[in-house]
């Protein structure tokens, strides 16, 4: 496969269903555990004013490569930007790119508290789905959606120059996932790195905006 892995599906003769040429629409029909027992995927519905937010919208570009757990969040600072109206998300929220050339792509929107912000919304200016893990373990989440050994089970993608996953293919994804006390302990971990790293990243924010430089 195009990926780097290959499979094989068994079917019972009643699981075949006409019209369907995607094989991998039966690779989880056998396994135990897909990656919608865990999560919901949901599109984003919400839309703001994006003059009235604290941050410029969100784009793929803003999102290191690597392990980098924080992304580029620039201040709003543009005071000629018009009313335009664009997808928006809360704090402490999971982002997924579902471009297939920006899988890999998986952010945590910050708390508001770290921001030192009241109620921070975030728009989206590229191609997310939101995920929201059942067990609530955002940064568990976060780690596990841009691995690799994750990435390289997902399907092609479907829309022809411009591949795109499939949101029921991405649900179906077959997962083996740790235990949920596993899962707690990666993600306390995670989240106390996250809130050092938005802290941070503010106060230095704060002292380049007050030397006069910047």
């Amino acid at each position: 496969m195009k990926n780097g892995i290959t499979f094989t599906s068994v079917i019972n003769k009643d699981q075949f269903q006409t019209g369907i040429w995607d094989p991998y629409h039966y690779r989880s029909l056998n396994n135990t555990s897909k990656l919608s027992d865990f999560i919901t995927i949901e599109k984003i519905t919400s839309r703001g004013n994006l003059k009235l937010l604290p941050f410029e919208p969100i784009e793929y570009k803003d999102i290191p490569r690597g392990n980098m757990i924080g992304f580029h969040l620039k201040p709003q600072i543009n005071e000629y930007i018009d009313n335009t109206k664009l997808p928006i998300v809360p704090e402490n929220t999971i982002l997924f790119g579902t471009m297939r050339a920006y899988l890999g792509n998986v952010l945590v929107t910050p708390k508001s508290k770290w921001m030192f912000k009241p109620n921070c919304w975030f728009a989206i200016n590229s191609e997310f789905v939101v995920i929201r893990p059942k067990d609530e373990l955002n940064y568990f989440w976060w780690a596990f959606l841009k691995s690799p050994i994750f990435l390289s089970t997902l399907p092609t993608g479907t829309g022809g120059t411009r591949p795109r996953s499939n949101l029921e293919q991405l649900g179906n994804t077959p997962v083996s996932i740790p235990s949920i006390e596993d899962r707690t302990k990666i993600n306390n971990e995670l989240l106390q790195i996250a809130e050092r790293y938005w802290e941070e990243t503010m106060l230095l924010q704060n002292i380049l905006n007050n030397s006069g430089l910047y």
